[in-house]
């Protein structure tokens, strides 16, 4: 079940939040976080009967081995549990990417999030979890299709301390703002970005350089703001329910580094490759040479989490080299008394912007031949005959009669008009990219009546585009 679809904006969240709160309002805490476990297991069980029984499988595997990790009386004994238990897990994992066939929905992320939780408690950062509260960790719905990825201790704990029979309505109205930020972000702007992408990708030996760079900044904005969307729509969920999912998009467009930028870029699965293989590798602790390959690896692996063909390879392989010189740069900058800041921030970001967009080609392309002429078109100058063409592909459902209208009183201008509204999107997208991120406005803005009719003619135009809503481009991952 998509958060974009109606049966999930008109049943099933007003469902889930009512009966929360009311459920919570009862002393016995069980009985609400129950109730939540089950709603969690029919939103699963929406997306289809093999990934909702993959599901369980992973579930309880996670659940054995957490149980013999409690069981082990000795370090080479949790050791030996806790390799088996990541073992099986991840064979799970490269099982589906490396096989034919649609990826199980969410499974890179929950088996990720397993896989925290068992590194948790071997470590003895969780005390004993009951069978409740570890299905609550690895079921919880508005982070089990597609992230963030949350450690287990930042979510048992809250569902630990929160206070019974107390509903924040200010929590709630907050927690609606920024889903609808999010909804907003997905079906008004990726989806309207997501057909001239693929165009374009589709077209890459007859694009002209006008055109490539347009295609790559759409695509850039459309992956940006379909799985920032979804996490915001996840948090925002979270919220109502008054529980704190972790930032995963923080403003990632304002970082002046990639090193930076990767922080604030899917920061959950930078913070859990940092926690779980750089650290552990050595991390900084072992000389230059030994912390430029554990980057290296870091993005190499981060490229292989993403897929399995020689493109993610590439893609992984790039950022690694750029983050690892941005790294020894910063580190010879500091080692000679130099201010590690940068002079001009502005700068800073086209430079990211420029590494992020060239990257992008090699993760989009069918194939690396496919990626190196895209990059060809982009260094030869041509005219832009194919940019009307491209254009002709843009779409925005809810502007359909106005875009029609004008196309009959002016023939053979529909295309130019297509264009400009690409454009000014486009432009939107530069405007939105220097804000706060989604969760510092919902947080700061005041609930008061002008902006509440701002928020619900956001939301119904946001529903008028669900006619052509695609699902996120993050469940293929």
């Amino acid at each position: 079940m998509l958060f974009h679809s109606f049966f999930f904006l008109f049943v099933f969240l007003p469902l889930t939040v009512i009966g929360w709160h009311f459920f919570s309002a009862f002393r016995n805490r069980a009985v609400s976080e129950v109730f939540l476990i089950g709603m969690s297991l029919w939103f699963y069980s929406l997306f289809g009967w093999r990934d909702f029984l993959l599901l369980l499988v992973c579930t309880f595997a996670g659940y054995l081995f957490h149980r013999l990790l409690w069981r082990a009386r000795t370090v080479l004994a949790t050791r030996i549990t806790l390799g088996i238990g990541i073992a099986c897990l991840l064979a799970i994992l490269f099982w589906y990417k490396l096989h034919d066939g649609a990826l199980p929905v969410g499974l890179s992320f929950y088996l990720f999030q397993l896989i925290a939780f068992l590194v948790e408690r071997a470590g003895g950062n969780l005390a004993d979890v009951t069978a409740r509260e570890y299905l609550l960790y690895v079921l919880y719905f508005p982070k089990l299709a597609q992230g963030p990825i949350a450690l287990p201790g930042e979510i048992l704990s809250q569902f630990r301390e929160r206070q019974r029979g107390r509903m924040d309505r200010e929590q709630i109205l907050r927690g609606l703002v920024l889903f609808i930020f999010g909804l907003a972000k997905k079906v008004l702007i990726a989806d309207s970005l997501a057909p001239v992408v693929a165009f374009g990708f589709e077209q890459t030996l007859y694009l002209d350089t006008a055109t490539v760079l347009l295609v790559l900044f759409s695509y850039a904005f459309q992956l940006y703001f379909d799985f920032s969307g979804y996490c915001d729509m996840a948090m925002g969920i979270s919220r109502m329910l008054g529980i704190e999912l972790p930032v995963n998009f923080n403003a990632p467009f304002q970082a002046v580094s990639l090193s930076d930028f990767w922080k604030r870029w899917h920061a959950t699965l930078s913070r859990f490759l940092t926690r779980y293989v750089y650290i552990p590798l050595g991390g900084s602790r072992k000389g230059a040479a030994a912390t430029l390959f554990h980057i290296l690896l870091v993005f190499v692996l981060s490229g292989l989490w993403h897929g399995t063909g020689v493109t993610y390879l590439v893609w992984g392989l790039i950022n690694g080299l750029f983050v690892a010189a941005s790294h020894a740069l910063t580190v010879r900058k500091r080692a000679g008394g130099e201010d590690i800041k940068p002079k001009h921030p502005f700068t800073g970001r086209i430079r990211v912007m420029a590494a992020f967009l060239f990257t992008l080609v090699f993760f989009r392309a069918e194939s690396v031949s496919m990626a190196i002429a895209m990059i060809r078109r982009f260094f030869i100058p041509l005219y832009p005959g194919f940019l009307l063409r491209t254009a002709a592909n843009f779409r925005v459902v809810e502007l359909y009669p106005l875009t029609k209208a004008l196309s009959l009183s002016f023939s053979g201008t529909e295309n130019h008009v297509l264009l400009v509204l690409w454009l000014l999107l486009l432009l939107l997208c530069f405007v939105l990219i220097r804000k706060k991120n989604a969760y510092e406005i919902a947080t700061a803005i005041p609930l008061k009546a002008g902006y509440a009719v701002g928020l619900a003619v956001l939301f119904a135009w946001s529903m008028l585009a669900l006619n052509d809503v695609r699902s996120f481009l993050y469940f293929a991952f």
